[in-house]
């Protein structure tokens, strides 16, 4: 398994975000949600807009390591 390295540099998240966003709206949504809060794609993927939608805070407890 090779090792994958997070991104560092602030100029290469915003050029993420900024292409993210002119291509499909959920993608970048998913990409800002997980590079804000650490939370792992798969975890990302089980919310659904109830979830979120009107509330101040949300809760999610990571699947893998609990």
């Amino acid at each position: 398994m090779e090792l994958v390295e997070p991104i560092r540099d602030k100029k290469q998240i915003q050029g993420m975000k900024k292409y993210l966003k002119g291509q499909n709206c959920r993608d970048w949504l998913l990409f800002t949600l997980g590079i804000n809060s650490g939370l792992r794609v798969s975890d990302l993927l089980k919310l659904i807009v109830t979830d979120v939608k009107g509330k101040e805070r949300i809760i999610i407890r990571e699947q893998k390591t609990g």
